[in-house]
């Protein structure tokens, strides 16, 4: 008579064990896309600042002021889509790798990735227009979104350190987050409307170099992250392989064993 294997039988175990990396390799996969979605978005903003008919220039006009140029209208908003979409890949590979993220973070990212889309979809108008809802519903949409993403950073940061996998991650994420806010407070700061100018108060001639250094650790902590999953992925998975050479190790001395036993 045929008996029915045990639940923990070391076959059962072994079969699990064969099943298991699969949502690791998913979020390999959503990392790596989401890696080529940070490039895409690099590459389309910097054809846009080359693209400037009175040649480039960082430090005064702002990222989104690029639309009212023949290049940068067309490219502007692939660039912050294209960022929203590597935002979207990377969020959902530290789902599917259970990273020790809470609500409020996913929240937060899904916050900037909506916002990206806002922003793309409603452009500023010149400098100096009457003011136009459309113009209003970008500036504030793409500031609280700016924002968003280092909060997030902040909180993914503070979930990290006391996890092993994640741990060597939560120094760099914390770092690249309040640098980016920072960057935010200098960007605002130099849209204060104030007679004289001091430091970055009223100092509207740096409001790109803020703007753009606030976007750039925005772009690298998202680069981070997604390293972090490749990594965190990797250790796992060596993990469940030695896990599955143990496994396999025992029941072959469990067959040897009933062998000799017959």
């Amino acid at each position: 008579m045929v008996t029915a294997e045990p639940t923990s039988s070391p076959a059962r175990s072994h079969a699990t064990a064969i099943a298991d990396p699969t949502p690791r390799r998913l979020a390999r996969m959503l990392a790596g896309t989401g890696s080529l979605w940070i490039a895409c978005a690099l590459a389309t903003a910097l054809a846009g600042e080359l693209g400037r008919p009175g040649g480039i220039d960082l430090i005064r006009p702002t990222f989104s002021e690029l639309i009212f140029t023949d290049l940068g209208a067309r490219l502007v908003g692939i660039s912050m889509v294209a960022l929203a979409f590597a935002s979207i890949c990377i969020s959902f590979a530290l789902i599917d790798l259970e990273a020790p993220a809470d609500r409020l973070a996913r929240v937060l990212i899904a916050a900037w990735t909506g916002a990206l889309v806002l922003a793309a979809i409603f452009p500023m108008s010149p400098v100096g227009a009457p003011p136009i809802w459309y113009d209003a519903l970008h500036r504030y949409t793409a500031l609280v979104g700016f924002a968003c993403l280092p909060f997030a950073g902040l909180q993914l940061a503070r979930r990290f350190r006391i996890d092993p996998r994640w741990r060597s991650t939560a120094v760099q994420v914390r770092l690249l987050s309040t640098a980016s806010l920072l960057g935010i407070a200098a960007f605002v700061a130099t849209f204060i409307p104030i007679n004289d100018p001091m430091w970055l108060l009223g100092a509207r001639q740096y409001s790109g170099i803020t703007e753009r250094l606030s976007l750039a650790t925005n772009i690298a902590l998202l680069a981070i992250l997604a390293a972090a999953v490749l990594r965190a992925a990797a250790m796992r998975s060596r993990a469940d392989a030695a896990r599955g050479c143990q496994r396999r190790r025992k029941c072959a001395r469990e067959k040897a064993r009933q062998k000799r036993s017959e």
